[in-house]
C-alpha cells in the first residue's frame, strides 16, 4: 500500500508470451472393437510305470497295494473323450481334398497362369521408374471436425509445406479434399478408382489427420475410415496405375500399445507402392501447434534435398533426424517397389 498523498500508480501489464503446445494426433476410435480368443481345453492321459527291483521291492509293493486299493472304492466311471488328436507322420491323405503341397507341378503352372492373368504388371525392364509425364496429388486433410475438441491446429502449415513441395514438380493440379465426412471421402475414393491416369507417370498421395488402431483415419464427422482397406485398397485396384509408383505419406497416430488383429480380403495387386508413416504401430505421432507436425514437415524437407536418390533411402534419414532432435516417434517405411523410385526424374 502507498503513503497518503502518494500519486497513484497503475500496475504494469505483464507481456503475453507466446507458446507452443505439442499434442499428438490420436484419438480413441468411436467403434468397439472385439477381440476374439479360441480356447481349447486339452485332456492328457498319464500313464505311470513303475519298475520293481530288488533293492525296492518293498516300495513297490506297497505303491501297488495302494492302487489296488483305490481301484476297489466306489467310483463312477469317468469316460474321456479326446478332444485333440496329434497328427502322425503316416497319416493318409484325403484324396477328395489334396494338399496344395501334393499338387503336381501341371497344377503349379495352371495356378500361376490364372494369377497372371489378373493382374496386367509387365516385366521390369529399367532400373527406375518413367517420370516422364505429370504426377497426380491427391491429398485428404482433416483439421477441422464438428466437435471441435478434436481440432488440429498447426496442420494448416503442413497443406501449405505439400502446396510449396509440389511447386518443384510436375503435377496436375492439386486434388486436395479437406474436412470431409467418412462418406464423402470414399465417395472421392471410388472415383479415383475409377479414374483414367493413363497420361500421368505416378500417384502420390497426402494424409493428416487423428489416427487410431489398425491404420483408421478420423473424418471430420468423427467417424474413421481405413487407411488400407479404403485408401490404399481404392487405389491400387485402377488397373491404369498398374507398373505405376504408388506413393502414400500419412501423418496420424497409430493407435495405444495395445492393438487388435483384424484380417480382411484384398482383391488388388499391391505391387509398385510405397508408405511413409509417421510413426510406428501402436505409438502416437507429434505435432506442434504452430508449426505443424514434425513428420511431414521433415519428409517433404529431406525429400527435395535428396531428390536424385531412391525414396527409400528417406526413412533412415527421417529416423536419425528424429532421434538428434530427442523426439520420441519413429516413422516408418513400407514397399513394394520394383524400381528405384528418383523424384528428380519429375522435377519442373
Amino acid at each position: 500500500m502507498g503513503c497518503a498523498g502518494s500519486k497513484h500508480q497503475e500496475p504494469k501489464k505483464e507481456k503475453k508470451k507466446s507458446t507452443t503446445e505439442i499434442v499428438t494426433d490420436a484419438r480413441a476410435t468411436s467403434t468397439s472393437a472385439l477381440l476374439v480368443t479360441k480356447e481349447t481345453k486339452v485332456t492328457h492321459q498319464v500313464h505311470r510305470t513303475i519298475t520293481s527291483r530288488s533293492n525296492n521291492a518293498r516300495t513297490s509293493q506297497t505303491i501297488t497295494t495302494a492302487a489296488n486299493t483305490t481301484t476297489t472304492t466306489n467310483l463312477p466311471t469317468r469316460t474321456y473323450t479326446p478332444v485333440y488328436e496329434r497328427p502322425t507322420l503316416t497319416r493318409s491323405v484325403d484324396a477328395s481334398r489334396p494338399f496344395s503341397y501334393l499338387q503336381p507341378a501341371a497344377n503349379f503352372q495352371a495356378n500361376a497362369l490364372s494369377l497372371a492373368s489378373r493382374n496386367t504388371t509387365q516385366p521390369v525392364k529399367s532400373r527406375t521408374y518413367d517420370l516422364s509425364k505429370n504426377a497426380y496429388v491427391l491429398v485428404f486433410h482433416h483439421d477441422q471436425f464438428k466437435n471441435p475438441t478434436n481440432n488440429r491446429e498447426g496442420s494448416a502449415n503442413d497443406l501449405k509445406q505439400i502446396k510449396e513441395f509440389c511447386q518443384h514438380y510436375r503435377c496436375d493440379r492439386l486434388d486436395i479434399n479437406e474436412n470431409k465426412t467418412k462418406d464423402e471421402v470414399k465417395r472421392k475414393l471410388g472415383e479415383i478408382s475409377r479414374k483414367d491416369f493413363t497420361n500421368n507417370s505416378c500417384l502420390m498421395v497426402f494424409i493428416m489427420s487423428h489416427g487410431s488402431a489398425n491404420d483408421t483415419i478420423m473424418a471430420n464427422d468423427g467417424l474413421f475410415y481405413w487407411f488400407q482397406d479404403d485408401v490404399v485398397e481404392y487405389c491400387t485396384s485402377n488397373r491404369t496405375l498398374n507398373d505405376k509408383p504408388k506413393l502414400f505419406v500419412l501423418q496420424a497416430c497409430r493407435g495405444e500399445a495395445t492393438m487388435v488383429a483384424d484380417a480382411t480380403s484384398s482383391i488388388s495387386y499391391k505391387g509398385d507402392i510405397i508408405i511413409f508413416q509417421s510413426s510406428y504401430q501402436g505409438a502416437v505421432s507429434y505435432r506442434d501447434t504452430q508449426n505443424g507436425s514434425f513428420f511431414m514437415q521433415a519428409f517433404l524437407r529431406l525429400a527435395h534435398e535428396h531428390n536424385s536418390e531412391s525414396i527409400v533411402k528417406i526413412n533412415p534419414l527421417l529416423n536419425q533426424e528424429f532421434t538428434n532432435n530427442k523426439i520420441q516417434q519413429t516413422p516408418t517405411l513400407m514397399t513394394t517397389l520394383r524400381k528405384d523410385l528418383i523424384l528428380r526424374h519429375l522435377l519442373k
